[in-house]
């Protein structure tokens, strides 16, 4: 019976080993020749553009507010105008700084007559160390009160404190504003960065100074050449990408914030076969694509190193004039009778 039983498991695992030889079942061995379209590989070597997407953002921003908050009287801005440095902004209800100036103004103006009057009779000899020298503390409090008193006048009125575009405006005539919040947001649009994500498996080959090319399709597809001036030292947790940045001057002020932009740079010393990225499908040993070889199909395993522009970089795996299946990928088995449908 052990005998027997031998026997039937060495004739099934020879005819699994016959099945698994041929690249083809009966039924496909009589298909009809199958249409596909190909291309022809040709080296392809020097500088790959890789391209991302980026965005404009100013350089600068600057976010002005009153110190002591109050009523809004007059609003002078809107969001969009251009302003220049020390232009006033904004001015809030200054009665109660008014009237507190008027009243340190007043208290200087008697320390001051007091003390002109004092100093003739100390420099006669006729009035006391100690009262000449609470004059002169007296003195320099009063200055020192007018001086805060007109400081918190100047602040009812806010002033730009650089040149630059008006991102934001929160003030509004009749509301009130709170110490330190935001009133008007200032942008410095004299010079602008483009901001862009680098994946961390591309990171290592994009250098600070290197030259890159922003395409802007808001302004009719304007190319722009800039360095790159950023590299951030630490990923995004969440896309583990890294931000890189080109910063431009914008003598016009036509690059304005949130524009998308296509950033492009150059990779040099690439070798390869760029196919479609349609034509490589993943097997469990690897990437491959189907080639054509003496009028069969047949896959072959490929080695790719990135995405480029118009398809896959292929680095090892191809030869110059292997011929590449395109279309037709779907019906495609080992050793199928093809014809070229190009």
């Amino acid at each position: 019976m052990k005998k027997v039983l031998h026997i039937i498991l060495v004739i099934i695992g020879f005819c699994l080993a016959v099945v698994g030889c041929k690249h083809a079942t009966p039924e496909q061995a009589s298909a009809p020749p199958i249409a596909v379209q190909v291309m022809v590989t040709d080296t392809v070597s020097g500088n790959m553009t890789r391209t991302y997407v980026g965005e404009v953002e100013e350089n600068l921003s600057v976010a002005a507010s009153f110190p002591t908050g109050g009523r809004v009287e007059r609003v002078y801005v809107r969001e969009g105008d251009r302003v220049h440095e020390g232009q006033t902004l904004v001015v809030v209800n200054s009665a109660t700084a008014q009237n507190a100036y008027n009243s340190a103004k007043a208290t200087l103006q008697q320390a001051e007559d007091a003390y002109n009057r004092l100093k003739k009779v100390y420099e006669q000899g006729s009035l006391a160390e100690v009262k000449w020298v609470e004059m002169q503390t007296n003195l320099e409090k009063a200055r020192s009160m007018e001086q805060i008193a007109r400081k918190q006048l100047d602040d009812c009125t806010l002033k730009a404190p650089i040149s630059g575009v008006v991102g934001a405006c929160n003030a509004k005539a009749g509301g009130s504003l709170l110490p330190g919040e935001p009133a008007v947001t200032l942008l410095d649009m004299g010079s602008v960065s483009v901001t862009f994500s680098v994946p961390e498996s591309e990171i290592g080959s994009v250098k600070v100074g290197e030259e890159a090319y922003v395409l802007v399709p808001a302004l009719n597809n304007k190319l722009l050449t800039g360095k790159i001036t950023e590299r951030s030292m630490t990923a995004s947790k969440v896309s583990h990408s890294y931000q890189v940045k080109i910063a431009f001057a914008n003598p016009d002020k036509s690059l304005l914030p949130g524009m998308v932009c296509k950033v492009m740079l150059d990779q040099p010393d690439n070798q390869g076969f760029v196919v479609p990225a349609k034509c490589v499908q993943t097997r469990p040993e690897g990437l491959s694509v189907w080639v054509v070889e003496n009028g069969r199909a047949q896959h072959r395993l490929i080695t790719s190193s990135q995405f480029v522009a118009n398809g896959v970089l292929v680095t090892s795996g191809l030869h110059p004039g292997d011929t590449i299946i395109t279309e037709g990928l779907q019906k495609l088995y080992t050793n199928a009778e093809l014809i070229i449908d190009n």
